[in-house]
Protein backbone atom coordinates (compact mmCIF):
# COMPACT_ATOMS: atom_id res chain seq x y z
CA UNK A 1 0.00 0.00 0.00
CA UNK A 2 2.94 2.34 0.56
CA UNK A 3 4.20 1.92 -2.69
CA UNK A 4 1.12 3.06 -4.00
CA UNK A 5 0.66 6.47 -2.02
CA UNK A 6 4.33 6.82 -2.76
CA UNK A 7 3.26 6.62 -6.85
CA UNK A 8 -0.06 9.35 -6.19
CA UNK A 9 2.75 11.59 -4.00
CA UNK A 10 4.72 11.44 -7.24
CA UNK A 11 2.39 12.21 -9.14
CA UNK A 12 0.79 15.07 -6.74
CA UNK A 13 4.50 16.38 -6.84
CA UNK A 14 4.59 16.30 -10.74
CA UNK A 15 7.52 14.29 -10.74
CA UNK A 16 5.86 10.93 -12.14
CA UNK A 17 2.22 10.48 -14.12
CA UNK A 18 -0.55 8.27 -14.71
CA UNK A 19 1.21 5.89 -16.90
CA UNK A 20 3.20 4.86 -13.73
CA UNK A 21 -0.16 3.75 -12.30
CA UNK A 22 -0.82 -0.03 -12.31
CA UNK A 23 -3.64 -0.75 -14.43
CA UNK A 24 -6.31 -2.69 -12.29
CA UNK A 25 -9.32 -2.95 -12.11
CA UNK A 26 -9.31 -4.09 -8.03
CA UNK A 27 -7.18 -0.56 -7.80
CA UNK A 28 -9.39 1.99 -9.08
CA UNK A 29 -12.15 0.61 -7.22
CA UNK A 30 -10.67 0.83 -3.80
CA UNK A 31 -9.11 4.05 -4.06
CA UNK A 32 -12.34 5.02 -5.75
CA UNK A 33 -13.85 3.84 -2.30
CA UNK A 34 -10.99 5.60 0.03
CA UNK A 35 -11.92 9.06 -1.91
CA UNK A 36 -15.47 8.49 -1.79
CA UNK A 37 -15.07 7.68 2.16
CA UNK A 38 -12.42 10.38 3.19
CA UNK A 39 -14.38 13.04 0.92
CA UNK A 40 -17.83 12.09 2.95
CA UNK A 41 -15.89 12.49 6.37
CA UNK A 42 -14.31 15.43 5.49
CA UNK A 43 -17.45 17.20 4.01
CA UNK A 44 -20.16 15.86 7.04
CA UNK A 45 -17.86 17.35 9.46
CA UNK A 46 -17.20 20.80 7.81
CA UNK A 47 -20.60 21.05 6.20
CA UNK A 48 -24.42 21.32 7.35
CA UNK A 49 -26.21 18.76 4.37
CA UNK A 50 -26.90 15.83 5.06
CA UNK A 51 -25.25 12.07 4.67
CA UNK A 52 -27.37 11.60 1.63
CA UNK A 53 -26.39 14.93 0.10
CA UNK A 54 -23.46 14.58 0.48
CA UNK A 55 -22.40 11.26 -0.41
CA UNK A 56 -25.12 11.79 -3.65
CA UNK A 57 -22.75 14.98 -4.36
CA UNK A 58 -19.58 13.17 -4.17
CA UNK A 59 -20.65 10.00 -6.38
CA UNK A 60 -22.16 11.70 -9.05
CA UNK A 61 -19.04 13.90 -8.87
CA UNK A 62 -16.76 11.35 -9.79
CA UNK A 63 -19.28 9.48 -12.07
CA UNK A 64 -19.45 12.57 -13.93
CA UNK A 65 -16.14 13.14 -14.12
CA UNK A 66 -15.22 9.52 -14.95
CA UNK A 67 -17.96 9.83 -17.82
CA UNK A 68 -16.66 12.96 -19.23
CA UNK A 69 -12.55 11.40 -19.11
CA UNK A 70 -13.90 8.20 -21.25
CA UNK A 71 -15.07 9.79 -23.82
CA UNK A 72 -12.15 11.93 -24.42
CA UNK A 73 -9.41 9.47 -24.40
CA UNK A 74 -11.50 7.44 -27.02
CA UNK A 75 -11.95 10.67 -29.01
CA UNK A 76 -8.02 10.58 -28.79
CA UNK A 77 -7.59 7.01 -29.19
CA UNK A 78 -6.26 6.48 -25.88
CA UNK A 79 -8.92 4.47 -23.97
CA UNK A 80 -6.82 2.08 -22.65
CA UNK A 81 -5.36 4.43 -20.23
CA UNK A 82 -8.73 5.08 -18.60
CA UNK A 83 -7.80 2.82 -15.76
CA UNK A 84 -4.37 4.24 -14.70
CA UNK A 85 -5.78 7.95 -15.50
CA UNK A 86 -8.55 7.49 -12.91
CA UNK A 87 -7.12 5.26 -10.56
CA UNK A 88 -4.18 8.54 -10.49
CA UNK A 89 -6.92 10.72 -10.71
CA UNK A 90 -8.73 9.38 -7.82
CA UNK A 91 -5.86 8.49 -5.42
CA UNK A 92 -4.49 11.86 -6.27
CA UNK A 93 -7.85 13.20 -4.75
CA UNK A 94 -7.64 11.49 -2.12
CA UNK A 95 -4.14 12.36 -0.98
CA UNK A 96 -5.56 16.33 -1.25
CA UNK A 97 -8.46 15.34 0.79
CA UNK A 98 -6.00 14.06 3.60
CA UNK A 99 -3.88 17.12 3.28
CA UNK A 100 -7.26 19.49 3.33
CA UNK A 101 -8.10 17.28 6.67
CA UNK A 102 -4.95 18.05 8.26
CA UNK A 103 -4.72 21.10 7.36
CA UNK A 104 -8.13 22.18 8.61
CA UNK A 105 -7.50 19.89 11.90
CA UNK A 106 -4.17 22.40 12.30
CA UNK A 107 -5.71 25.57 11.75
CA UNK A 108 -8.43 24.72 14.48
CA UNK A 109 -6.05 23.87 16.88
CA UNK A 110 -4.62 26.55 16.34
CA UNK A 111 -7.68 28.88 16.49
CA UNK A 112 -7.19 29.64 12.92
CA UNK A 113 -10.26 30.22 10.06
CA UNK A 114 -8.23 29.52 6.99
CA UNK A 115 -11.08 27.71 5.21
CA UNK A 116 -10.73 29.94 2.78
CA UNK A 117 -6.95 30.12 2.43
CA UNK A 118 -6.68 26.42 2.62
CA UNK A 119 -9.92 26.10 -0.64
CA UNK A 120 -7.72 28.41 -2.66
CA UNK A 121 -4.81 26.48 -2.08
CA UNK A 122 -6.38 23.03 -2.99
CA UNK A 123 -8.22 24.48 -5.84
CA UNK A 124 -4.72 25.62 -7.73
CA UNK A 125 -2.73 22.87 -6.25
CA UNK A 126 -5.42 20.01 -7.63
CA UNK A 127 -5.87 22.06 -10.86
CA UNK A 128 -2.09 21.83 -11.53
CA UNK A 129 -2.34 18.22 -10.77
CA UNK A 130 -5.36 16.77 -12.25
CA UNK A 131 -4.00 19.24 -15.58
CA UNK A 132 -0.83 17.55 -15.49
CA UNK A 133 -2.85 13.87 -15.06
CA UNK A 134 -5.18 14.87 -18.27
CA UNK A 135 -1.80 16.35 -20.10
CA UNK A 136 -0.45 13.37 -20.02
CA UNK A 137 -3.26 10.74 -20.22
CA UNK A 138 -4.30 12.93 -23.99
CA UNK A 139 -1.00 13.36 -24.79
CA UNK A 140 -1.96 17.49 -24.75
CA UNK A 141 0.35 20.61 -23.48
CA UNK A 142 0.01 21.31 -19.58
CA UNK A 143 -1.63 24.75 -19.57
CA UNK A 144 -4.54 22.75 -21.62
CA UNK A 145 -4.44 19.99 -19.28
CA UNK A 146 -4.47 22.49 -16.18
CA UNK A 147 -7.43 24.24 -18.23
CA UNK A 148 -9.35 20.99 -19.02
CA UNK A 149 -8.93 20.10 -15.43
CA UNK A 150 -10.50 23.22 -14.32
CA UNK A 151 -13.24 22.99 -16.64
CA UNK A 152 -14.12 19.85 -15.13
CA UNK A 153 -13.74 20.38 -11.77
CA UNK A 154 -16.41 23.18 -11.72
CA UNK A 155 -18.57 21.57 -14.68
CA UNK A 156 -18.92 17.84 -12.19
CA UNK A 157 -18.85 20.24 -9.36
CA UNK A 158 -22.15 21.81 -11.03
CA UNK A 159 -23.76 19.11 -12.57
CA UNK A 160 -23.67 16.83 -9.49
CA UNK A 161 -25.68 20.19 -7.42
CA UNK A 162 -27.95 20.23 -10.13
CA UNK A 163 -28.64 16.43 -9.40
CA UNK A 164 -29.14 16.09 -5.84
CA UNK A 165 -31.33 20.10 -5.87
CA UNK A 166 -28.64 22.75 -5.05
CA UNK A 167 -28.80 24.68 -8.09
Amino acid sequence: MQAIFSIFWRITSLQDGPETVPANSNLLAAVALANILVSLGISLALGDKSFFNVAATIVINLAALSVILAGLLAMVGKSARLSQTLTAYFGCDLLLNIFVAIAISLAKLAGLDLLNNIAIIILVWSTAVFGFIFSRALEIHMILGSSLALVLLLLTFALSQVAVGNS
